[in-house]
């Protein structure tokens, strides 16, 4: 007489079903990781009801339930396996595993802003955070953000930077727009991913801009200039001036001002005295201010407290 012995129904099921799944996962090319976590608990609902269809057809007056050993032992190493993976899913690790193996490294557009500057706005203020960022000065009154965005992302995940106000953030405040610049967010640890923007902001030639920084690096490039420019707290300042600009130039660094090709008119040192935090002690900082001027020098473009300057004179054509 042929024994059942219970685990075996649930072994085979088990089997059937994950054979079903794997097949289907390389037919359509879908992700496996979502059917393995709702298939693992059927083994166990499976086993179950083994058990109660087998003592309930059972003619025993006193059922001996028979377990096929290796049987349950396959189960049990599933559905412990299924366990971790549900514990691991419900504090997100199963997804930050699965971006970091499908992850590429991509390059993609900024969505773009373009918007009319009102009559009244006489003054653009730009907080480039620490944001390497490009800016230019243009003939029309009008204000352009656009540029590229570099991410590890996932193939099939949302775009880190789906809208504009994702990377930047504008606000009118009487007669001057404030334009501030967002770093994208990284996320560190065994799953690290990184994300950098590079912006390319436009602005009127006409209209008085500032441009705040924070450790980063920015390329001024004013064209046609006929207001004033002022860069503060920027590290890296690269400046494109062409030889027919009408510009008073002045930069203060805390390096020699000797990159680029422009020959300065006049280059001075001074010391700027401060106190180091973790000593207590007072220290001096030896600065470098030059100065040129370009044209009549009517407009001035200004620069302070920048560790680098380089300005490259070029032809207009």
């Amino acid at each position: 007489m042929r024994k059942w012995r219970v685990g075996s129904v649930s072994m085979g099921l088990s089997l059937v079903l994950l054979g079903i799944l794997l097949f289907l996962s390389q037919l359509k090319g879908m992700q496996m990781m979502e059917p393995l976590l709702v298939w693992w608990p059927i083994i166990l609902i499976v086993l179950g009801i083994e058990i109660v269809v087998y003592l309930f057809m059972s003619k025993q007056e006193n059922p001996i339930v028979k377990y096929d050993f290796l049987s349950i032992l396959f189960v049990g190493i599933i559905g412990t396996i299924g366990i971790g993976f549900t514990l691991l899913s419900s504090i997100g690790l199963v997804d930050e595993v699965q971006g970091v193996i499908g992850a590429e490294h991509r390059t993609m557009d900024l969505p773009a802003i373009e918007e009319k500057l009102a009559s009244d706005i006489k003054r653009v203020v730009l907080e480039t955070n620490g944001v390497t960022s490009k800016v230019e000065g243009s003939t029309a009154n009008e204000l352009h953000v656009f540029g590229v965005f570099r991410a590890t992302v996932h193939p099939k995940a949302d775009p880190i930077i789906a809208e504009t106000k994702d990377y930047v953030f504008t606000k009118v405040v009487g007669d001057t727009m404030y334009v501030t610049l967002k770093e994208p967010a990284d996320q560190t640890g065994p799953f690290s991913t990184y994300a950098t923007i590079e912006p390319t902001i436009i602005v009127p030639s006409s209209i008085r801009l500032e441009v705040r920084g924070e450790h980063n690096n920015v390329s001024l490039y004013p064209g046609s200039l006929e207001n004033n420019w002022v860069v503060d707290g920027v590290s890296n300042v690269s400046v494109h001036v062409n030889d027919k600009s009408d510009i008073l130039l002045s930069a203060v660094s805390n390096n020699v001002l000797e990159n680029g090709n422009i020959k300065w008119d006049k280059i001075d040192t001074t010391e700027r005295g401060g106190i180091e935090e973790v000593y207590e002690e007072s220290t001096t900082e030896k600065l470098y201010k030059g100065t040129k001027k370009l044209g009549e020098g009517t407009y001035k473009l200004s620069i302070f407290n920048s560790d680098l300057v380089t300005v490259n004179l070029v032809e207009k054509m």
